[in-house]
């Protein structure tokens, strides 16, 4: 009996030892295809196809942390061989860990893409334990439902392989059975050594090779960081607190009696550095509008982007308030947070309002964040009129990235500027072309971009893509003087107040990194901030440190306009201010940091680097002050501390308050702006909510004589600018849930004949909530058609739009 018990335990532990065996070594594979997708990831699945290989040779420590699995596993398969209860138990957990350790994997090929790094403890503190906004959506763009279902089907189908390959040698013959389970040992011995000597061979990036599992369990055990949102520090915390929180402040600005602004122009260039503007040093002859207007102008040396990213930069721009501390920002996960923003201030003021970009306004959901900012105007590359091409870079994993031309941004804001004589302005222009790749080699921009040879780029620099990136600079410089030269000719220009400023910086290798989000060097945040008016400044150099979060209340001081009581923000000529300012960037391991006086300090919470700079000695940032000091190194973090705790905190409450308004969900009424052609009568318009007519209006517009399809399109984009406002009541209806807008009375004269009776609606608000673009949809795409601007509808049919009509209501 003992002898069989025997023989019964060795079959069970060969069972079970095969199973291991074999599994693990499919699972390498799989996670040698999946490690592929961080070293070299493609777009194609031939592309995909091709990778594999190198993923496999790139999967050392993927490797390493399956032989500790495997050996962990056969241990305890050995020592538990007597019982079949603990074997399977053994198993399920081997089976568990393997799951896990495939499912981390994939999510990690997504992950590395979005954080710059695998997962980390750091990471779960910053997100909550996943249980805030930012973290729920790094998981949500971790695992889509596409890639679940990949996990899941190479999961399956890597378990199975396993068992399969077991089954089949556990009919070899005994000795034959312990040959392979050799050879396979052997095999993946000598891969363990070939994989090491490729990624040393390599030196390929830590961040793209580690095992996620083993890199997530040493951020945790062995990294002494302190975590900036669990350190003790006091709550009271000035750099944070609000106008309204804050004693009254005093400003050295003082302005001419009467101050002769009446208007104000913001001209904001993407991924512009203080550094390559030559009124700041830059060496380049790429920037002579600025230099021109040097005399009339103040330059602010020491401003900062508060995060190298434009959405962060529009929201604090905007709301002079510092952003969440999350990967997203503010204008995606709370695009419609109720924020008293300078364009409202102004618009309830008597300022026209307008933003022009020669971008992509979805980014980021921008143009979400920007629909009840008291803009009167919002035009991307879209909305603009433009003969010069678009530049077509968006792709299915990098969406929203299409920009026109510079110039036609400028001619847009221009005709915008020059529109109305008799009323003050507040206008917006954001240029591209300096964004990444920076292409610039149409001939029409070389052409007005002063190149020295039509068609082609002037030579700046060696390096291309920095050359092109100079001549895109210059482009930007061109289209900058365009809209001044407006300016001046229309007798504007010493009425207007011009702020001029780089969105974030961009790098070229300073440091070891290119283009702006991946680390907080000067190179990355630090910006040109200059603004123009003959009577107010004469060549004036100012040395306040500070950033993004500034720029509104230096304007409303100017003008000499009380700053709201919400904004984070001081006037740069307050005389209270202190002379710091913090920023952060969450792409490539959380990095923060501060700008005091002339120290600069940088603090990589994900690997406990810290750096202090002395900027007056050492602009370029190259001699680390840091020694290591404990003490030292407290104190240098301890600010950081209060400013991420403290925001954290006031951005929760913000939205926490906003929620519990329930009051706001109810909706009430529905407003849109709609017009006409006549023709023999004008356009009618149902209202429906729920399927239910609420209301029927008359539209009134131009007559109709248009005979052709070009010109009847014509027609109706000539009549949309003279709109006709309405304002109907639905609060009869308790929940609505749909809302349609329905044109019934179409006519049409016919093939040849002058007439045609069509409609257009614009600017829909639910309870004075504008509601985006991307929410109305079209019944009948051959009846008409939705863009940035508004709907237009040529036949019978309707637009209609779903709830929750509020955000944040569900």
């Amino acid at each position: 009996m003992k002898m069989h018990n025997q023989s019964v335990d060795k079959m069970r532990f060969a069972r079970a030892s095969s199973i291991v065996v074999f599994t693990v070594l499919f699972a390498w594979l799989l996670l040698g295809a999946f490690r592929s997708m961080v070293v070299d990831p493609q777009t194609t699945l031939q592309g995909f196809l091709k990778a594999v290989p190198l993923g496999v040779a790139s999967s050392y420590h993927d490797q390493i942390f399956l032989a500790s699995l495997t050996a962990v596993a056969l241990s305890c398969l050995f020592a538990a061989k007597a019982s079949r209860w603990a074997t399977g138990a053994i198993l399920a957990l081997f089976y568990s860990a393997l799951v896990v350790s495939i499912c981390w994997g994939f999510a990690n090929t997504n992950l590395v893409k979005i954080l710059g790094e695998p997962f980390t403890f750091q990471w779960l503190v910053y997100g909550d334990f996943l249980q805030n906004e930012d973290a729920k959506n790094a998981m949500g763009d971790a695992f889509s439902l596409f890639d679940l279902s990949i996990i899941s089907i190479s999961g399956l189908l890597t378990l199975a392989l396993g068992q399969a390959a077991a089954r089949l040698s556990l009919k070899l013959a005994p000795m034959i059975q312990r040959v392979v389970l050799a050879a396979v040992v052997v095999c993946f011995g000598a891969a363990l050594y070939s994989t090491r000597s490729y990624v040393t061979a390599e030196a390929l990036p830590a961040a793209k090779i580690e095992n996620p599992i083993v890199h997530f369990a040493e951020s945790a055990m062995f990294n002494e960081t302190p975590v900036v949102l669990t350190m003790k520090t006091s709550t009271d915390n000035t750099d944070v607190a609000t106008v309204g929180e804050r004693p009254p402040e005093t400003s050295r600005f003082k302005a001419p009696s009467p101050n002769s602004i009446k208007n104000v122009l913001v001209f904001m260039m993407e991924s512009v550095p203080a550094r390559y503007v030559e009124t700041f040093g830059g060496k380049y002859p790429v920037t002579p509008t600025i230099k021109r207007y040097a005399d009339r102008s103040i330059r602010f040396d020491n401003i900062y982007a508060n995060a190298p990213s434009t959405n962060y930069t529009l929201f604090s721009l905007f709301s002079s308030m510092y952003n969440d501390i999350s990967y997203y920002g503010m204008t995606y996960s709370h695009p419609y947070l109720r924020l008293d923003s300078i364009s409202n201030t102004l618009s309830t003021s008597g300022f026209r309002t307008a933003f022009f970009w020669s971008a992509d306004s979805r980014f980021q959901r921008v143009d979400e964040f920007l629909l009840n900012k008291g803009l009167d105007v919002v035009q991307d590359f879209r909305g603009q009129k433009c003969a010069e091409p678009t530049f077509k870079l968006s792709t299915k994993e990098w969406k929203n990235f299409d920009y026109i031309s510079d110039f036609c941004s400028a001619q847009s804001i221009s005709d915008w500027m020059n529109a109305d004589p008799e009323k003050p302005f507040f206008g917006i222009m954001f240029t591209a072309m300096t964004h990444y790749p920076y292409i610039v080699n149409n001939p029409m921009f070389s052409a007005r971009a002063l190149s020295s040879v039509s068609g082609t780029e002037t030579h700046y620099a060696d390096d291309e893509k920095f050359n092109a990136y100079l001549n895109a600079l210059k482009i930007g410089d061109a289209a900058l003087g365009n809209v001044l030269d407006s300016l001046d000719r229309s007798g504007k220009l010493d009425s207007t107040l011009v702020v001029i400023l780089g969105d974030h910086g961009e790098a070229f290798g300073e440091h070891g990194t290119y283009v702006h989000a991946s680390a907080l060097y000067d190179e990355n945040v630090h910006i040109p901030l200059i603004m123009i008016n003959r009577h107010l400044f004469h060549g004036d150099l100012d040395h306040s440190v500070g950033g993004i979060i500034d720029i509104a209340p230096t304007i409303l001081d100017i003008l000499g306009h009380p700053l709201p009581k919400s904004w984070q923000g001081r006037s740069l000529f307050s005389e209270q201010r202190p002379n710091r300012t913090f920023f952060f960037a969450p792409w490539n391991g959380y990095q923060f940091g501060y700008r005091q006086n002339d120290s600069k300090v940088l603090f990589n919470s994900s690997t406990g680097k810290l750096e202090q700079y002395d900027l007056k000695s050492d602009p370029g940032e190259k001699a680390n002050l840091f020694t290591g000091d404990v003490g030292a190194r407290d104190a240098l973090i301890q600010p950081i501390a209060r400013w991420v705790q403290s925001q954290r905190r006031r951005v929760a409450d913000m939205v926490a308050f906003q929620k519990k308004d329930t009051s706001r969900c109810a909706a009430t009424n529905i407003e849109f702006d709609a017009a006409g052609t006549n023709y023999r009568g004008p356009p009618t318009l149902d209202v429906l909510v729920n399927g239910k007519v609420i209301s029927r209006l008359d539209v009134p517009g131009k007559e109709s004589t248009a005979s052709t399809p070009q010109a009847i399109v014509k027609e109706l984009q000539e009549a949309s600018s003279h709109t006709t406002p309405f304002d109907v009541d639905i609060s009869s209806v308790p929940d609505p849930q749909r809302i349609e807008l329905r044109f019934v009375n179409d006519l049409w004269a016919g093939d040849a004949k002058g007439g045609d009776r069509n409609i257009f609606i614009k600017d829909v608000k639910i309870n004075g909530q504008v509601q985006a673009t991307a929410k109305l949809h079209i019944e009948e795409k051959d009846a008409g058609s939705i863009d940035d601007i508004g709907a237009s509808l040529y036949g019978n049919g309707a637009i209609w739009f779903d709830g929750p009509f509020v955000e944040a209501c569900r």
